[in-house]
């Protein structure tokens, strides 16, 4: 351990600079066992390993959806999810998913996106903050097919209901995500009563999935995967251009590069969890069956995981926070910025305050 470093592994995601704790730790054993975390860390090679492995799993066999879930409509929708599912009905699944998604023009989102960037430029620390979320949460909603007057309600319902998902939510936290998964349902079951927009993902999925196959909630997973890990790109993304002093003019690469980058070194998400399924040997370790594994992202320059659930949204998120960067420059070279990061076991997404230099 170093003087600098993170108490932990989970305290590494919003930790200042954690990535010289993360390359120590992939040159070392591909699994280890961290006692005070009670569970495995996969770093470097160990991490393709165990998301590669079928025995490991997306949620404990017993336990398909949180305890503090069930029963609710949150719950509802996240026993449906594909990314937290295993198994032939998530591949068959997320087939469907990735083909609708390999058919969004991505030109086409770019201009959407650039629209809605101009339209909400940030004013301050507090409007960044509320538009690293939204900006993006609006995108993918017209990209889906809601009309522009119901963005806003989507977005709002998709945070309430991201809120309650994490580990440790509050009662009030599980209560507004309760609400949100239920107006989240409602609005998308209204949608699905008429016949898709030319164009949009439904359209393509109806066209693709014309039995029926895919779950409805897997449409509102595509709005909550938004949330958290293209703000917090977004985020890394400003914090890459306010530490470089790169506020005058599009990057030397470009902006898509630029945010490939940034996705690369500094992502938004650097961990998930697997659980064995079994006893599992894994490059000489011996990992008894329910043992969780925190499989560290951000140790191994795999952004958006690997493997069967590897995020199929990977080109969506870096257009949108490309587009969003492009019209929010001038914008953003006027603000003075001070940062911390949101608390998250999992997703680094800045916090920003008035401060600093512009």
């Amino acid at each position: 351990m170093y003087a600098h470093d993170p108490d932990n592994a989970l305290a590494a995601v919003t930790h200042r600079s954690p990535y010289d704790y993360y390359r120590r730790l992939a040159a070392g054993p591909a699994l280890r066992f961290d006692a005070a975390l009670d569970c495995w860390l996969a770093s470097g090679a160990g991490v393709a390993a165990v998301l590669n492995h079928r025995d490991c799993r997306v949620r404990p066999p017993a336990q398909p959806v949180p305890p503090a879930l069930v029963g609710s409509a949150s719950g509802a929708i996240f026993a449906e999810l594909v990314r937290m599912n295993d198994g032939a009905r998530h591949a068959s699944q997320k087939k469907i998913l990735q083909q609708a998604l390999a058919q969004v023009d991505l030109l086409r989102l770019h201009d959407a996106v650039t629209q809605l960037a101009r339209r909400h430029l940030p004013g301050s620390a507090a409007s960044l903050n509320t538009l690293m979320f939204d900006v993006p949460l609006l995108a993918v909603a017209g990209l889906i097919g809601f009309a522009p007057a119901s963005g806003p309600g989507v977005a709002r319902a998709t945070r309430d209901f991201v809120a309650g998902l994490a580990a440790g939510a509050t009662p009030a936290e599980l209560h507004q995500s309760a609400l949100g998964a239920g107006a989240l349902q409602a609005q998308l079951d209204a949608l699905l009563q008429h016949e898709p927009l030319p164009g949009s993902l439904l359209a393509a999925l109806r066209q693709i999935d014309a039995a029926g196959e895919l779950a409805p909630a897997n449409i509102v997973g595509l709005l909550s995967q938004t949330c958290e890990a293209t703000a917090g790109l977004l985020g890394n993304a400003v914090l890459a251009l306010t530490m470089a002093g790169n506020m005058e003019g599009a990057p030397p690469a470009g902006w898509a590069a630029m945010v490939a980058d940034v996705a690369r070194h500094d992502p938004a998400i650097h961990n998930t969890r697997r659980y064995a399924a079994c006893a599992l040997d894994i490059h000489g370790a011996a990992i008894a069956e329910g043992q969780m594994i925190l499989v560290l992202l951000a140790s191994s320059c795999m952004p958006f995981g690997h493997g069967v659930h590897l995020c199929p949204g990977q080109a969506l998120a870096q257009s949108i926070v490309a587009a969003t960067l492009e019209q929010w420059q001038p914008a953003l070279s006027r603000l003075a910025l001070d940062w911390r990061y949101l608390p998250s076991p999992n997703a680094r997404i800045a916090v920003f305050a008035d401060g600093g230099a512009p």
